[in-house]
């Protein structure tokens, strides 16, 4: 029996039986991926700096590996049922809270950014009516650009849950991991053949951002294949004290490595527009990315991390308006150019550290009064210690 097998199954089991041990089980197994949660905040604090600041530098490094890290994130922790039930369980956690951060989004973008800024550009019909296509693109979410993520993630998870499914059914494929290499190789062949032919994506956008579907599938199915390694080790009790400072290490000179490996190879990854500059170089850029994250969350185990972590999807589709906001009423006070202020690290930093806080406290309210627009419920103790993003 596959270990995915053994997952899924003591997760249906929870929801066939009440009986406090089973439910013990299940929570106890989800405790022990603390660092995923840890992990997730991590890539949220990039997500946000990486949006804050205009240090070229900083930028590429950032952008080389934090979209990949949520997909492989998604990936590893995928676990089989039937194609509706995933459907309307994805569509809860995923659709109703793009709705909505995407009406409400829009709404203040229309109706008072574009009065109290001048010069902001995107049109008003395009943007409105993108909420319903969701094409991936800055020009296509001006009121709030990363929106993308939530459509193409889900459908990044329904289309691999679809294809495992119908090849386990046709026994098609012997072994189950099989399928998810086969898939990362027919995606890895389609970023070959749009960058090798310079493909027009950032001009054709397509609906539900399907233009972005071979790179997320890609890091989705690579997440799926390290959980059946990482996992099985993640669940095993917390490693020695001692090992925390050679973790910290290794993960610190991994992200080292990773800012010289982008730096010499001129390396350019950009998701949203479906787009870089070597898909080898990403690939090995995303993978050094997360391992050496991972081992960073791992030895630090911070708490705050975590919270984060479970907080992410909030702060993934909150944090642009409130950071535009910041940065303008900033760069007036000090009398600077906002281009100018972004390119300063601290401010920045600045920048990051206030806009996270005050998403924070939007995720606080909304988990109280309306978890569901937020992709959370109070009501399902088995959904803790999932993917939030």
């Amino acid at each position: 029996m596959t270990y995915e097998s053994d997952r899924s199954k003591s997760r249906i089991i929870w929801f066939c039986s009440r009986s406090g041990p089973i439910e013990k089980h299940v929570m106890a197994r989800n405790s022990r991926l603390t660092a995923l949660d840890s992990l997730r905040g991590f890539g949220i604090l990039l997500v946000v700096l990486g949006h804050a600041s205009r240090s070229v530098g900083l930028v590429s490094w950032i952008f080389s590996f934090h979209m990949p890290l949520f997909f492989i994130i998604s990936g590893m922790l995928f676990h089989e049922r039937q194609f509706l039930d995933s459907f309307k369980k994805k569509a809860a956690r995923l659709l109703i809270p793009y709705l909505f951060f995407g009406i409400v989004t829009f709404a203040y973008w229309a109706l008072i950014e574009r009065r109290l800024r001048g010069g902001v550009s995107g049109s008003v019909t395009n943007a409105l009516t993108n909420i319903f296509l969701a094409r991936a693109g800055t020009g296509n979410y001006p009121q709030n650009a990363v929106l993308w993520f939530l459509p193409c993630l889900f459908v990044t998870e329904m289309l691999f849950l679809g294809i495992f499914t119908f090849v386990k059914s046709k026994r098609a494929i012997r072994y189950d991991w099989a399928v998810a290499a086969t898939l990362a190789t027919v995606s890895f062949f389609s970023i070959m053949v749009m960058h090798s032919f310079d493909l027009p994506i950032d001009r054709l956008r397509l609906p539900w951002a399907l233009d972005i579907l071979p790179f997320s599938t890609l890091f989705y199915c690579i997440g799926y294949l390290l959980s059946r390694f990482l996992i099985p080790y993640m669940q095993k009790s917390k490693p020695k004290a001692s090992l925390h400072v050679v973790y910290a290490a290794i993960g610190m000179a991994g992200l080292g490595l990773l800012w010289v490996f982008d730096e010499l190879t001129g390396l350019s990854v950009n998701l949203n527009d479906a787009s870089t500059s070597n898909p080898f170089w990403m690939l090995c850029a995303a993978l050094l990315g997360f391992i050496s994250s991972l081992m960073l969350c791992v030895a630090i185990d911070c708490r705050l991390l975590q919270f984060l972590g479970r907080a992410s999807l909030t702060i993934m589709c909150v944090h642009e308006p409130v950071k535009r906001v910041l940065i303008f009423v900033m760069a007036k006070i000090l009398g600077m150019n906002t281009d100018a202020l972004r390119a300063n690290l601290v401010y920045a930093m600045l920048v990051t550290v206030v806009t996270v806080a005050i998403c924070v406290a939007v995720h606080l309210i909304m988990d109280r009064f309306a978890p569901m627009l937020i992709g959370s419920s109070h009501h399902n103790l088995a959904s803790q210690g999932k993917a939030r993003v």
